[in-house]
């Protein structure tokens, strides 16, 4: 019997809104614009006219709006007027560096505007890089590259002496971990700058953001406007939310690939994970359809991902598999479908992944696959809550002291760190840390200000990717086959665990913690592995407390540990075996918001440990509509008895060290993530529980000691009582 079950709704071709800036154009750029038959949209207007008025802007406009020449435009502007004056633009990805620089070549081209645009990154030749420094005006990097130039400032000096703008491409990816370092970065960009008496204005591009100039601000430490007048056309989009209770997530996404290039469509299918991609890209090439298709992810080898990107540009590959890597980057303009394989984490990734098709006015199909998930399951029962769903607030944490510390210890090695001057950029709590660097002889007060006087490199030894910690490289053999970050590596690379690499399976053999290396074996069974852990948490100190009409959350410092102590064997989504383990705990310091329960909640102490456990894991999958956070960026504990608490208590903790602001905000938020983890769970028609309410793929325990009734009367008691 057939379940499936499809809502479509159509978005109609929107046409163009026209607008001549209030500021005129410059002559030339006035003629290279009619030249090319260029007429300004209603944004690109209203940011020229903002950033020639000297302000900082964010421009929120849709995918495929004309984004780059909004940038380009007041770029150009000024340095062609200013012969000496330069830009700095900023991309999240090499992909996305390497097609914009020829965008912008083209327009120095056009223009004989002769600022000799480059590339400087770590692809970049040695004997090229001195010449680039001293002759190239625009200069394009990624925020890696950045954190290594700003050391070599001298070497800078005259660039950073004359830079005019410094432009962020894809200004929403920096959150998290990686957001909160980027915000450190481009503070300590800023006040080089100003050493050099430059105060560059800031250029963002970003997806639509709940707090577009907050963010901005955050991010660049500066004020910023937010341009949202879209006035670019659109093409025609069918959009369908797809379900079928009968088919997992990755069969029914691998199926609808299938169908989709099979039917001509060149295709992209975007999933949550590395190994969703590599499964749902074997699925499909068992499928045996004509045409290629690819998996697509981030731990590639760069050469990998070259080959990839060029194939599904030229249109020789008829359809790829991605995470988020392929979210933003290069500009492929022939794809006719997307599919989005469950909700990717926010609204403001939905809206990014389907505006990759129909960027060539064709009419776009965009399929969201509503997986056994609690988000998921509520999208496809409720459609107009997802079409009408307002866009996530992004949350840096720059006071996060980990993060801090490293900051302040790079920009010392940079240039002397002055207190009254540099206070500005880093906040009141960076005297205290600078004290304290002092105190452990990794700073020295000179006349000049406090300078670096460690052994190591400080800049080395702080990362802006992921999170805090080391990298691990997975090898087979001889051959690196990708890497993962500190956290990745504990929670997937364990002894046993399967890895899955272009389609193919190894198996982690041997993991060498002295050097942080994953030896793996390529096997032919076809299984996966799930690790199954044990998390406490302990509370180091309570900040604050807020009040929700009768329930208290309280947010503070806390010790997360968490233990793996086997893993489960999977065919497919069956569980076949299970296997023990003896790793040692991964513990970090973090922030959390907790609530207790009374005596008063409608509970018996049989359904006490059941009701906590189900609350946790639906107050967590409610959270993301609220709070913009990826997967691995947030936990939970819950206990029928919290030592620290005296009381039943429920913990949602930042997955990160040091903690970058995601509970403080669910903490402020509470009511309404409370509020849509009942409509939930009460709405699910299941009798105990199922991963469309309850269940969690993160549990570390596998989902067991659930109670899906006394969920409902917990989630239910906590609605009223913040009434």
């Amino acid at each position: 019997m057939d379940t499936k079950q499809i809502f479509e709704r159509i978005e109609e071709a929107k046409p163009a809104v026209y607008k001549t800036p209030e500021t005129p154009f410059p002559k030339h750029i006035a003629e290279y614009l009619q030249s090319k038959k260029i007429q300004t949209y209603l944004h690109q207007a209203d940011a020229y006219d903002a950033v020639s008025s000297g302000k900082n802007i964010i421009l929120t406009t849709p995918t495929a709006s004309g984004k780059t020449l909004s940038c380009l435009l007041p770029v150009f502007a000024k340095l062609t007027a200013v012969p000496e004056a330069t830009a700095l633009f900023i991309y999240p990805t090499k992909a996305l560096t390497r097609d914009q620089l020829l965008t912008i070549e083209k327009m120095d081209k056009g223009l004989s505007a002769r600022t000799k645009p480059a590339i400087y990154d770590g692809d970049t030749r040695t004997d090229l890089r001195s010449m680039i420094r001293s002759s190239s005006r625009i200069v394009l990097t990624n925020m890696y590259e950045l954190h290594h130039i700003l050391p070599w400032r001298a070497k800078w000096g005259d660039f950073f002496a004359n830079l005019s703008f410094v432009v962020i491409d894809e200004a929403h990816k920096y959150r998290g971990v990686f957001g909160s370092n980027t915000a450190l970065l481009l503070r300590r960009l800023r006040r080089i700058c100003s050493f050099y008496d430059a105060n560059p204005q800031f250029i963002l591009s970003s997806a639509t953001l709940g707090n577009a100039e907050q963010f901005a601000e955050t991010l660049t430490g500066l004020p910023a406007t937010e341009i949202n007048s879209d006035g670019a056309p659109h093409s025609k989009r069918v959009f369908r939310i797809y379900q079928n209770p009968a088919k997992s997530g990755i069969a029914a996404a691998a199926e609808l690939m299938s169908e989709s290039v099979a039917d001509g469509k060149q295709t992209i299918c975007f999933t949550k994970s590395r190994s969703g991609a590599e499964i749902t890209a074997l699925r499909c090439r068992e499928e045996k359809i004509s045409g290629s298709i690819s998996s697509y992810r981030g731990g590639y080898r760069p050469n990998e991902r070259k080959v990839i990107e060029k194939s599904l540009k030229e249109g020789s590959v008829s359809g790829v598999v991605s995470t988020n890597a392929l979210e933003v980057g290069i500009d492929i303009g022939t794809l006719d479908a997307v599919i989005i394989n469950g909700f990717p984490g926010s609204m403001i990734s939905v809206l990014q992944q389907a505006g990759r098709a129909g960027r060539s006015g064709q009419e776009a199909l965009i399929t969201f696959v509503a997986g056994q998930n609690p988000i998921d399951q509520f999208y496809a029962k409720n459609p107009d809550a997802f079409f009408s769903a307002k866009p996530e607030e992004a949350i840096l944490g720059i006071e996060n002291p980990y993060l801090l510390e490293s900051h302040l210890l790079c920009a010392a090695a940079e240039l002397p760190y002055k207190p009254e001057r540099d206070r500005k950029y880093f906040g009141s709590s960076a005297d205290d840390i600078i004290a304290s660097l002092k105190e452990r002889h990794l700073l020295a007060s000179t006349s000049r200000g406090f300078v670096y006087a460690g052994c190591g490199n400080p800049i080395q030894e702080t990362t802006v990717f992921g999170s805090i910690g080391k990298t691990w490289s997975v090898m087979f053999g001889k051959s690196v086959l990708e890497t993962m970050d500190d956290g990745q590596a504990y929670r997937e690379g364990y002894p046993g665990a399967i890895i899955f690499h272009q389609g193919e399976r190894f198996r982690v053999d041997e993991v060498d913690f002295e050097h942080s290396i994953l030896r793996v074996k390529k096997i032919a069974e076809e299984y996966h592995t799930r690790a199954l852990s044990n998390t406490d948490i302990s509370i180091i100190r309570k900040e604050k407390t807020v009040r929700h009409g009768n329930i208290s959350v309280h947010f503070g410092d806390v010790i997360v540990s968490t233990q793996i102590y086997g893993y489960s064997l999977l065919e497919y989504d069956q569980i076949v075996a299970t296997e023990e383990l003896k790793l040692p705990s991964r513990k970090f310091p973090t922030k959390a918001c907790w609530i207790t329960v009374d005596e008063s909640a409608p509970l018996t102490p049989e359904n006490l440990a059941g009701s906590l456990h189900g609350t946790e894991h639906a107050l967590i999958a409610a959270m993301p509509v609220f709070v913009l956070s990826d997967r691995s960026d947030i936990g939970g504990v819950s206990t029928p008895f919290h030592i620290d608490t005296g009381a039943p208590s429920i913990f949602i903790y930042d997955g990160v060290e040091g903690g970058i602001g995601l509970a403080e905000k669910a903490a402020e938020l509470f009511p309404k993530i409370a509020d849509l983890a009942y409509k939930i769970v009460s709405e699910c028609k299941c009798e105990s529980g199922c991963p469309a309410c309850i269940h969690s793929p993160k549990c570390g325990n596998g989902n067991q000691m659930l109670d899906k009734a006394g969920t409902v009367k917990l989630l239910g008691w906590l609605r009223e009582e913040m009434q």
